[in-house]
């Protein structure tokens, strides 16, 4: 699979991006989403202004993330003026990749979001950079590129966000569990009629995306 960057190197904060946007807004109550954020030992091909390379996050690059979980966020698109809520668990070892829970806010983006997520519409992209020492300079096997530079392997990697994304750069970074947290959930004064507007809200955006990806994505 391909995928579009914004820019690569040091000093930069990087994530994956695509086609194929949908959108969706459903109360529901507060649940918890948890994801693999960045699949490791997966080659994947990502072109970068025109330049096309080969991409393979090691596994253990993550290593240590955990003891700066509360500091890092969530987002939809990768867009910060659309945050959806933050992580409250990351898993750097395990077997499938960076695995990280997150506890999506009780706000119309957020709630919109567990939906998606829930109906497998949406999947998980991380917004990462290579890891600086103390001093601020990359550390040197953050990045490799071998192969003639057709390859770059990521072995240092910080994360910045969490962000949902209709297709991630990687296939295998999506949502592996949904799941509601323990909670009062509050009444709604007219929760028939609420549901079936907001249920016309998603069947028109979701035409609406349908028609802009027949259009631009080939």
């Amino acid at each position: 699979m391909s995928a579009t960057l914004t820019a690569v190197g040091p000093g930069v904060v990087e994530f994956r991006s695509g086609d194929g946007y949908q959108v969706a807004d459903v109360n529901f109550p507060k649940r918890l989403v948890t994801v693999v954020a960045m699949p490791y030992e997966r080659p994947t091909e990502i072109i970068d202004r025109g330049r096309v390379f080969t991409e393979v996050v090691s596994r253990g690059a993550f290593d240590g993330i955990e003891k700066r979980t509360s500091k890092i966020r969530a987002n939809r698109d990768h867009s910060w003026d659309k945050p959806v809520g933050k992580i409250t668990g990351l898993h750097s070892s395990r077997k499938d990749g960076l695995v990280a829970e997150v506890k999506i806010s009780q706000t119309t983006l957020g709630t919109e979001t567990l939906e998606l997520c829930e109906d497998d519409i949406l999947s998980a992209s991380a917004g990462f950079g290579l890891l600086r020492r103390d001093d601020g300079r990359v550390w040197d096997d953050a990045e490799v590129w071998e192969r003639n530079r057709t390859v770059r392997r990521l072995n240092r990697l910080f994360l910045d966000h969490v962000a949902f994304v209709p297709n991630p750069a990687y296939p295998d970074a999506t949502v592996i569990d949904v799941r509601q947290v323990a909670a009062t959930v509050p009444v709604d004064a007219t929760p028939n009629r609420d549901r079936l507007a907001l249920q016309l809200v998603i069947e028109q955006q979701r035409a609406l995306y349908e028609q802009l990806n027949s259009r631009y994505v080939r």
